[in-house]
């Protein structure tokens, strides 16, 4: 026998062997179950079965975004200083001065120009006063710089021949936000008269780190707290709400994810979304069904649902038929949860196809190879 015969001998044995093979194989691989397969599983009671066919079927939908108005904070006007600011007292004098000396001898000439002495840095104590020379002690808390800078000349009258007092905050500590959390910059936001609300605060701290869509943000002011996710935050809702003294702020990140298994197009775990986030917009995301493998008809949400008051989960199956246009409305309204699975099934029809990608494995290599040995 010459080796060209031995060749296609051997090349005619594997063609057979693959045949053999193939023909021994009683189901083909599939992705998963097919859609009666499902259907039929819950029938037998292992789990519940829901045709999504109206909007009786839909479940409840997850709760919309809502955030608790916050009171007023003890200190209305971010312009005042509060307990734990910092300022700086400047007296201006001439004639008789306290701060900057007087004349050096009776009689001598009247010196007509104002001399300047800077006092501080002062730190507002936790009652909100400040003690300074020749005034004792003051009440600066709730005061603005103005109306300080009065309350001191007041109370060097007498003292002083004119004096003037300019009261500058230097550190407002007591004045500004608290930021933290999943922010770029963490720290104190300073407030100013421009009444800045909370998504300028957020901007000013550099905004979030990474994806906005797992974040929550939370206010809490005196105790009393509201959220709201960060993801579709807006001046229309609470990101419109004005910051106060003493507010602290924190970016918490809440991971959720469903996945997308079967015939999709992309087969993968994705995050999910703080907002409402519908199955129409999941399978988009996922690309949709497999042209020519999967079946439309055949598309589930596996999930486990809380019944009763003692929210008891019961494993629960959601079937949509994507071949009627309705679903496509009905999806818009189904919103999906933490740790739902969607499963786009594989459709009957297409095992003869498989079969011939399976000989086509098998046959593909074999010509290349009998070409050659021609």
């Amino acid at each position: 026998m010459t080796c060209q015969a031995y060749h296609r001998k051997m090349l005619l044995t594997a063609a057979c062997a693959g045949l053999a093979m193939t023909s021994g194989c009683s189901t083909l691989p599939q992705a998963g179950p097919v859609g009666k397969t499902v259907t039929r599983a819950g029938d037998r009671g292992a789990f519940n079965v829901i045709e999504v066919d109206a909007n009786t079927a839909l479940p409840t939908p997850p709760a919309a975004p809502d955030y608790t108005p916050l009171p007023p904070g003890w200190k209305s006007d971010v312009e005042a200083i509060a307990p734990g600011d910092v300022i700086s007292v400047t007296y201006y004098e001439v004639g008789a001065r306290l701060f900057s000396g007087a004349p050096s001898a009776p009689g001598a000439s009247f010196d007509p120009t104002a001399k300047e002495q800077k006092i501080g840095p002062i730190e507002v104590d936790q009652a909100g006063t400040i003690r300074l020379p020749y005034s004792g002690t003051l009440r600066a808390a709730g005061r603005t710089p103005a109306e300080l800078s009065r309350d001191i000349e007041a109370s060097l009258r007498g003292k002083s021949e004119n004096p003037q007092v300019l009261v500058r905050i230097e550190g407002a500590a007591g004045s500004s936000v608290m930021i933290g959390g999943e922010i770029t910059s963490r720290g104190r936001v300073r407030l100013t008269g421009a009444r800045e609300k909370l998504l300028d605060v957020i901007t000013l701290a550099g905004g979030a780190r990474g994806s906005n869509a797992d974040i929550m943000v939370q206010v809490n002011r005196q105790g009393a707290i509201s959220e709201w996710p960060l993801d579709g935050m807006s001046y229309a809702n609470i990101g419109g709400m004005p910051m106060e003294p003493g507010d602290r702020v924190e970016l918490r990140r809440l991971p959720q994810s469903y996945a997308v298994l079967g015939s999709a197009n992309r087969v993968n775990r994705y995050d999910l979304p703080l907002r409402r986030f519908s199955l129409v917009e999941a399978l988009a995301l996922s690309g949709g069904p497999t042209e020519n493998v999967a079946d439309p008809a055949a598309v589930f949400v596996f999930r486990f649902e809380k019944t009763g008051e003692a929210g008891v989960e019961r494993p629960t199956v959601y079937h949509f038929n994507m071949l009627k246009p309705t679903s496509y409305f009905l999806g818009q309204k189904f919103y999906m949860t933490d740790k739902d699975v969607i499963y786009v099934a594989g459709a009957e029809a297409n095992q003869p196809s498989k079969l011939l990608q399976i000989i086509g494995q098998v046959f593909n290599p074999l010509a290349i190879a009998w070409q050659v040995v021609k």
